[in-house]
């Protein structure tokens, strides 16, 4: 018989986490997205409180936590803060779970203590200016000379580019056509021969950096090769599958805070002599909310739980990632109608987040993608 409850350390964890999140990351949640920065020390306190590396064995500084564990922590803090939600989705899924699962042990224990002491931050790097949702057209290029690769191309929307120490690569090795050409290289800004380009200002998630970013005959050692070419892009895309599901978990979290606020609010604002929580039209609205929050958390759930540490199902994340992003921007939207004008207004957080819930149907792979790797399964089932 399914389990839908969580376990009293869960329940723990999340307790902590609400605390953590209610001290630490509402208070200051508006300010990132006006900066359109977040500064270093408020993602120490992330990585100091133990968001970052939560699914890592403690061999290598984490805390050894479920991806079910790590997506309950993930949907706690993005009921305040888009931004630090999507900080600790990149520190315990994509490229640091593409480093858990398929890289050496140097690679991890070079890597992953850092990550999850906050000292190492990492940006995973695959979108292109030709090559988005048809990511093996890509052609940033890797070429084997002696004991290293030499990196030559250009890549956009690198969440993070720019001001993350390390990156995960995705590039064309040795010219190889097609998906077999394709691995995954490790990459420290600081090596001559990377620049990071134009910042591309965007309309949420804001406190992280979205760049381009160009690589030019930059010389790396063969030992920073995480995933080979041949059957790695597989491994690649299997190790991203985790990604969509931390990334649904923001969305849980946006969406359950616009309307926990709008409640609020709701319960305060009398028209008519009444709070308008008592006319049926915003008791509707609250309805129909808390049903499409219900739906998605359970896809999303079941995903995490599934999962074998941060890798997860395709098929399952791509139904989570597709219900939850579109959910989630229903939720806040009809989160700012609850509030009317007031909703509208930068002096409330819905607004806000309804901004950072518009990212989630594009980042991360659109969300038509998404559906097509469903119905290609739901096909090649039934023509089996």
């Amino acid at each position: 018989m399914m389990n839908f409850n969580l376990s009293d350390e869960q329940k723990k964890l999340v307790a902590e986490v609400r605390d953590f999140a209610l001290a630490e990351v509402a208070p200051v949640a508006a300010r990132w997205d006006e900066e359109q920065h977040i500064p270093r020390s408020q993602i120490q306190k992330l990585a100091g409180f133990g968001l970052f590396g939560l699914t890592f064995p403690k061999t290598y500084g984490g805390r050894g936590l479920s991806a079910l564990d790590a997506i309950l922590v993930i949907e706690e803090v993005a009921r305040h803060c888009g931004i630090s939600g999507r900080l600790i989705v990149d520190h315990n899924f994509g490229a640091v779970g593409t480093i858990l699962n398929f890289g050496t042990e140097e690679q991890r224990t070079r890597v992953l203590p850092g990550v999850a002491r906050g000292e190492t931050l990492l940006a995973i790097a695959m979108t292109e200016p030709e090559a988005g949702s048809a990511l093996t057209e890509l052609t940033t290029s890797a070429r084997r000379e002696g004991d290293v690769f030499v990196l030559d191309g250009a890549k956009r929307w690198i969440t993070g580019g720019g001001e993350r120490e390390l990156l995960l690569v995705y590039a064309r090795f040795d010219d190889v056509p097609g998906p077999e050409g394709i691995g995954a290289i490790l990459v420290e800004m600081e090596r001559p021969g990377f620049r990071t380009g134009q910042r591309i200002p965007s309309m949420g998630v804001r406190g992280v950096r979205e760049s381009y970013l160009h690589f030019e005959a930059m010389r790396l050692p063969v030992e920073n090769l995480v995933v080979a070419p041949g059957a790695g892009f597989k491994r690649l895309m299997s190790a991203y599958n985790g990604q969509r599901v931390a990334a649904s978990a923001v969305c849980l979290g946006l969406a359950q805070g616009a309307l926990d606020y709008a409640i609020a609010y709701a319960n305060q604002r009398r028209q008519f002599g009444r709070r308008i929580t008592d006319f049926q039209a915003i008791q509707m609205k609250i309805a129909d909310c808390t049903i499409d929050l219900v739906a998605a958390r359970l896809l999303v759930y079941r995903a995490a739980a599934n999962a074998h540490q941060t890798i997860t199902d395709r098929i399952e994340s791509s139904m989570a990632k597709a219900y939850a992003a579109e959910m989630a921007i229903r939720v806040t939207n009809e989160a700012i109608q609850i509030m009317g004008g007031d909703g509208y207004s930068r002096l409330h957080p819905v607004e806000r987040m309804a901004r950072d819930a518009r990212a989630f149907t594009l980042a991360g792979g659109s969300i038509e993608m998404q559906r097509l790797a469903v119905a290609a399964e739901v096909l090649r089932k039934m023509n089996a």
